[in-house]
């Protein structure tokens, strides 16, 4: 697409969020799990980028609505994208742009080019029109690479390359390599049944989760100690996942949220996985996920608080990007 006078645009007002998980990475190498590795910009770091915008009516400088890298934004759902310099930011990758039009804390997938787009100047597309790219006009945005596209970071999923299949196909078990016999199961009781060949820390995160399952969520509850009666008033988000991974040999005290996205090894892990950001934390383990936010099913028993949830990666539905780690050798 070729673009030389570039705009930009104004909020997106409660779209929902389609689930997509990608597998891609900044600079080219797919992570696995929509989640990528953090590199450095080729070119000026973070700090200081212009941000304008593009996208219909198209013709004209705006171009025909067909990307550089092949997507279609005449079509079907529309994307967080933006049009950048190749030479900065490799086309494929995924970027943080803040602020930016939609007030999303969701990663860009760099998807297309200009003539215009050059050195630190990112291109928002806005598939609401003239009037609202104009109503955005110019800014000055720090642009960062995107550690974790996640999963839900898109309005409408990015296709995959056919090489990546496989890969996806495994994040949206929220395992990798697991049959179904090693998966986890919920009983009616809210509790979880570990699969019978697990690794010794599987069937110990398990029995743990069983332990903490029907308490209340309260913040800050787990962080004192793994004394359960000492914490019986109920755990938070990163409290039942440090509790889980502490069980199972894996952790020594409680970390927080943020914490977690630096704990373990990058990356999902065959049989555990934590997801983290700096606001919210869960684990799955076996397939099957512990987690305080209500996705994936309804809580058993009702309430909130840590419950199994048979979808491991509904949470990705909040729109928000994680960093996804796994311990070694599991």
């Amino acid at each position: 697409m070729k673009r030389w006078l570039l705009v930009a645009a104004a909020g997106v007002g409660g779209v929902p969020l389609a689930l997509a998980v990608l597998v891609s990475s900044f600079g080219g190498q797919a992570a696995g799990c929509g989640v990528a590795q953090a590199a450095t910009l080729t070119e000026g770091a973070t700090g200081s980028w212009v941000a304008t915008a593009y996208g219909p009516p198209w013709g004209g400088i705006n171009g025909d609505g067909t990307t550089a890298t092949g997507l279609n934004l005449t079509a079907g759902p529309a994307v967080y994208e933006v049009a950048v310099d190749p030479s900065v930011i490799a086309l494929g990758s995924y970027v943080h742009v803040q602020p930016n039009p939609f007030d999303t804390r969701s990663a860009f997938y760099a998807g297309d080019t200009g003539g215009a787009i050059i050195g630190e100047h990112v291109d928002i597309y806005d598939w609401q029109g003239r009037a609202a790219q104009l109503a955005w006009g110019e800014h000055t945005v720090n642009v960062t690479p995107a550690p974790s596209p996640g999963a839900g970071n898109l309005l409408g999923a990015v296709p995959i390359a056919s090489s990546d299949q496989d890969a996806v196909s495994a994040c949206l078990d929220g395992s990798v390599g697991l049959t179904a016999a090693q998966t986890g199961q919920i009983q009616p009781d809210g509790t979880a049944l570990a699969p019978a060949d697990a690794p010794a820390a599987v069937l110990a995160a398990i029995t743990a989760g069983n332990q903490i399952h029907p308490l209340p969520y309260l913040w800050g509850g787990g962080h004192q100690s793994f004394d359960l009666a000492a914490d019986e008033a109920g755990v938070d988000c990163s409290g039942a996942t440090s509790y889980l991974l502490h069980a199972a040999g894996l952790l020594d005290n409680p970390l927080t949220s943020t914490q977690l996205e630096t704990w373990g090894q990058p990356g999902p892990g065959r049989w555990i996985t934590v997801y983290a950001n700096g606001a919210h934390t869960w684990i799955v383990v076996a397939g099957i996920a512990m987690d305080t936010a209500e996705y994936g099913g309804a809580p058993v028993p009702a309430g909130s608080g840590p419950r199994w949830r048979a979808q491991p990666l509904a949470n990705l539905q909040d729109g928000q990007s994680y960093v996804a780690r796994h311990p070694a050798g599991l």
